[in-house]
C-alpha cells in the first residue's frame, strides 16, 4: 500500500533525505520518497501501514507530518466514525431503557393504576421506593455520562451548549432524589404515604434516556443526509486492472493507480479514473457524469470519464488523472464543501444560539425564583420549574435548521448533475431576476460545423482553404476546431507555420509559405482591407440563417467568407420559454455578431440580445445590469466567459467548458442542459423554504415550549404543569422533526 504525506519544515535537498531516512525507520517500509517542490512524503509498503508510526518517525526527525486522504478516504473514514459511534449508542440505549422502563413503572405505577410490591411500594415502603429507583438511576446516568462530561466542561469555559441545561436539569433532579432518600434514612418512622421532598429519580433517569434516543435518531437522520455523497463514491471501482512494462495485467486499489498507467477495461465495467484510449472502441455510458442519456462512441484518442460505465467493448486507455484529480473526485469534493458551507440565512440562527443557553439559564432562575418566593410554592414545585425549563429549551434544532438543509439541497443538486459550491450560492440563486446565456456552448450545441464557404473568384479556391486550415490548426477557439475537422476531413496538407498570433476578440494571424493570412470577424479583416461586396452579401445571408460568418484576408486582402453552423441544443427553446414565464428576464450575450446572434435568439425566443461583445465587456454588461437592481445570473462555459461569471451575482459553468469558466463560477452544470439552470433556481427555492420551515419551528417550538414550562398555563387559567419527562421528549422530537423536514428534499422534483 501507498501513503502520502504533507511535510512541514523541509527548506532544502538535505531536509528531504532526513525526513526519507525517517520513513525508512519505519518497519514493514519499503521505499520512502520526498518531493520538495511540493513538500510531500510518499511512502511504500507490502503491509498495512499505521500513519502513527510514520508522523511519530518524522516528527522525531525534527519535521511535521499530516496523513493526506482522499475525499473518498477522508468520507469513509468519516463513516466509519460515525457507524461506530451510532452503534456505540445503540447498545447503551439498550441498557438504559432495561433500567429506565422499570424506573419509570415504580415510580409513576401508583399514579397509572399499576400495584406494586409491598416492598418498594412508595406508601407502606417509601424508603424501599426511593433506594431502588436510585439504584436504578445510577447506571442510567453511568452511560449516559457523556451528556454530563460535555455539558459541565462546556459550563465550567463559559461556553454552556443544549448539554450544559441538560445536565444541569438533571443532576437537580437527580440531587434532589438523593435529598428525599437520605431524608427517609434520617426518619424512617415518618410513614404519611407522600414524600414530603419528591423523588426525582426518574425524571433524571428518562430524561437522559430520551436524550440519548434523541440523539441516536439524530445520527441515523443525519446518516441520510450523506447519501448523495454515498451514491457518488460507489460509482467508482475499489480495483484497476494495470498492465505493466511487460504486459502482465495486475490487480490493484484504485488509489495506487498512478498517471500514464495502461488500464484494461472489459464490457460492463466502470471506469477508475480519467484517461484516453489508446487500444480498442467502445460505447460508454457517462450518464451519471455527464446526463447523456445514450452511450457515447469512443475510439482511440478519445478522452474517458473515471466512474463511467463500459458498454460493448474492450479497450486499453492511459490515465491522465488519478485520486484527488478525477472528475469524480472533484465532484465530491465540491459537494463535501458545499455541504460544509453556511448560508447567510444561518446568521440569524447562529446569533440566537450564541445567547440562547445562558438565557435559558436565566429563566430557569427567574421562574424558580418567582414561583419560590413569590408565589410561595413548595420545593418540590419550583424544582419541577426549574428542571422542565432546562429541559424543554432546544438550541439543536435551531442549530440543525440550516446546515441540514444544505446538507440535503447540495446532494439531491448533485444527483441531478448541478454542483453548487457554497451554501451562500445556493441561498442567493432564489433571488434571480435576469438570466444572462451565452450563446456557443451554452444555447447552441458547442460543436461548430463548417457547412459553407465562398472564395473570391480571382483567387485559388483550394489553395486559400489550405492556407486556412494550415493557420486555424494552431488555435483552440471552437470555430477554428470546425475548420480544422473539415481540413482534415478533406486530407488538405500540411504546410509549416513559421508564426502564429492569436488576437483576443478579432481573430488569427499566421505566417505560412511566405504568405502572411488573416482570419478573423468582418470588422478585424475590413481594418486591413475592404471587403468584395459579394462576399459581405453573402455573409449577411448566412447570418440570417443563424450561421456565423467570418473573412479570411491573405496578404492583406479579403479573399474568402466561411460559414459555421453551430445548432440550437433540442431544449435550449422550451426552457428559455419556461424561464420567461416563470417572470425571468433572459438576455443573450455573444461576441458573434450582430445578425447570427439575432438569427439565433429569435429561434428561442429571446428578446435582448448584446452581439459582437469582447469577453472583457461582457462583464461591463453584467455590471450594468446590476445597476439596474436586478439579480443577474451568468451561465457561459467559455474562457471569455469567466469575467462575466466572476462578476455576476450567480455564475454558472457547464461542465462541457474550459476549466477557467469552471473555476470562476458558483455552480455547475454537469448535463450541459439549460433546463438546469431552471432546475439550479427551483432547488435553491425548494431549500431556503425548507430552511424557513425548519426556523420557523424551532423557533415556535422554543417561543412556546419555554413559557409553558415556566408555568405559564397554571399562572394565568390554572392549568397543569409540564412534566420534566414530557419536555425532554419533546426536546428530542422537535430535533428529529426538523431533521425529518430536511430530508423530504431529497424525494422533490426539481422541475
Amino acid at each position: 500500500m501507498k501513503q502520502n504525506y504533507h511535510i512541514d519544515g523541509m527548506s532544502c535537498a538535505s531536509c528531504a533525505s532526513r525526513v526519507e531516512q525517517a520513513a525508512l525507520k519505519v518497519p514493514s517500509v519499503k521505499e520512502a520518497s520526498v518531493n520538495l517542490a511540493t513538500d510531500t512524503l510518499r511512502v511504500t509498503s507490502d503491509n498495512e501501514l499505521d500513519p502513527t508510526n510514520i508522523i511519530e518517525s518524522v516528527q522525531q526527525a525534527g519535521y511535521q507530518a499530516n496523513l493526506i486522504l482522499s475525499p473518498q478516504e477522508q468520507f469513509e473514514r468519516d463513516e466509519r466514525q460515525k457507524e461506530a459511534k451510532r452503534i456505540m449508542q445503540k447498545k447503551q440505549l439498550y441498557w438504559m431503557f432495561l433500567f429506565a422502563i422499570p424506573l419509570f413503572i415504580i415510580a409513576m405505577g401508583p399514579m397509572l393504576g399499576i400495584p406494586l410490591p409491598h416492598i418498594i411500594d412508595p406508601v407502606s415502603s417509601p424508603l424501599g421506593n426511593a433506594l431502588v429507583q436510585f439504584i436504578l438511576t445510577v447506571p442510567i446516568l453511568y452511560f449516559g455520562r457523556d451528556i454530563f462530561i460535555r455539558g459541565f466542561r462546556q459550563l465550567i469555559h463559559k461556553q454552556p451548549s443544549m448539554d450544559s441545561l441538560v445536565a444541569l436539569g438533571t443532576s437537580a433532579a437527580f440531587i434532589q432524589g438523593i435529598i428525599a432518600t437520605i431524608y427517609w434514612v434520617i426518619s424512617p418512622t415518618s410513614t404519611t404515604g407522600h414524600h414530603p421532598i419528591e423523588l426525582y429519580f426518574e425524571s433524571a433517569g428518562v430524561i437522559i434516556t430520551l436524550m440519548t434516543l434523541g440523539r441516536y435518531l439524530e445520527e441515523l437522520a443525519k446518516g441520510q443526509t450523506a447519501q448523495a455523497i454515498r451514491e457518488l463514491m460507489n460509482l467508482t471501482p475499489p480495483t484497476a486492472r494495470v498492465i505493466d512494462d511487460n504486459g502482465n495485467v495486475t490487480l490493484k486499489p484504485v488509489d495506487e493507480v498512478q498517471i500514464d498507467d495502461l488500464i484494461q477495461i472489459q464490457p460492463g465495467e466502470s471506469l477508475p479514473v480519467d484517461g484516453i484510449i489508446t487500444q480498442g472502441r467502445s460505447a460508454i455510458d457517462e450518464s451519471m457524469i455527464t446526463g447523456e442519456s445514450m452511450p457515447v462512441a469512443k475510439e482511440i484518442g478519445d478522452t474517458v470519464i473515471g466512474a463511467s460505465v463500459n458498454s460493448t467493448g474492450a479497450f486499453t486507455y492511459r490515465a491522465t488523472r488519478v485520486g484527488q484529480d478525477t472528475m469524480i473526485s472533484q465532484i465530491i469534493r465540491m459537494v463535501q464543501e458545499a455541504q460544509g458551507s453556511k448560508a447567510p440565512i444561518s446568521n440569524l440562527a447562529d446569533r440566537v444560539a450564541h445567547y440562547f443557553v445562558p438565557t435559558v439559564i436565566i429563566l430557569a432562575i427567574l421562574a424558580g425564583v418567582f414561583w419560590g418566593l413569590v408565589m410561595g410554592e413548595s420545593l418540590n414545585f419550583t424544582l419541577r420549574i426549574v428542571i422542565s425549563v432546562l429541559v424543554i429549551a432546544c438550541p439543536c434544532a435551531l442549530g440543525l435548521a440550516t446546515p441540514t438543509s444544505i446538507m440535503v439541497g447540495t446532494g439531491n443538486g448533485a444527483k441531478h448533475g448541478i454542483l453548487v459550491r457554497s451554501g451562500e450560492s445556493l441561498e442567493k440563486m432564489h433571488h434571480t431576476t435576469t438570466v444572462v446565456l451565452d450563446k456557443t456552448g451554452t444555447v447552441t450545441m458547442g460543436s461548430p460545423t463548417l457547412t459553407d464557404w465562398l472564395v473570391d473568384s480571382e483567387q485559388d479556391e483550394a489553395q486559400v482553404m489550405q492556407l486556412i486550415y494550415n493557420a486555424e490548426k494552431q488555435s483552440e477557439h471552437p470555430l477554428a476546431l470546425a475548420i480544422t475537422r473539415y481540413g482534415q476531413e478533406q486530407n488538405f496538407e500540411t504546410l509549416p507555420v513559421e508564426s502564429f498570433n492569436s488576437i483576443t476578440g478579432k481573430g488569427i494571424e499566421a505566417q505560412i509559405a511566405d504568405q502572411t493570412i488573416q482570419v478573423g470577424n468582418q470588422a478585424w479583416i475590413e481594418s486591413m482591407s475592404s471587403i468584395p461586396n459579394h462576399l459581405i452579401q453573402q455573409a449577411i445571408q448566412w447570418a440570417n440563417e443563424g450561421k456565423t460568418p467570418i473573412f479570411a484576408a491573405v496578404n492583406q486582402r479579403a479573399v474568402a467568407t466561411i460559414a459555421i453552423s453551430d445548432p440550437v441544443k433540442d431544449s435550449s427553446e422550451e426552457a428559455i420559454q419556461q424561464m420567461i414565464a416563470e417572470g425571468l428576464k433572459v438576455v443573450l450575450l455573444t461576441g458573434d455578431n450582430k445578425a447570427t446572434a439575432e438569427a439565433i435568439a429569435k429561434q428561442v425566443g429571446i428578446e435582448q440580445v448584446y452581439s459582437q461583445v469582447l469577453p472583457q465587456d461582457k462583464a461591463q454588461i453584467v455590471k450594468q445590469l446590476q445597476t439596474n437592481s436586478e439579480c443577474v445570473m451568468m451561465v457561459g462555459d467559455g474562457i471569455n466567459d469567466a469575467p462575466a461569471l466572476a462578476q455576476a451575482d450567480i455564475g454558472l459553468a457547464v461542465s462541457s467548458g474550459t476549466d477557467v469558466a469552471i473555476s470562476s463560477a458558483d455552480v455547475i452544470l454537469m448535463h450541459n442542459d439549460l433546463k438546469d439552470v431552471l432546475r439550479a433556481i427551483h432547488l435553491s427555492k425548494l431549500t431556503l423554504k425548507n430552511i424557513k420551515q425548519n426556523l420557523f419551528w424551532a423557533f415556535a417550538y422554543n417561543i412556546i415550549g419555554i413559557p409553558i414550562a415556566m408555568g405559564v398555563l397554571k399562572l394565568f387559567f390554572d392549568g397543569p404543569l409540564l412534566n420534566p419527562m414530557m419536555a425532554a421528549l419533546a426536546m428530542s422530537l422537535s430535533s428529529i422533526s426538523v431533521l425529518t423536514n430536511a430530508l423530504r428534499l431529497r424525494y422533490q422534483r426539481l422541475l
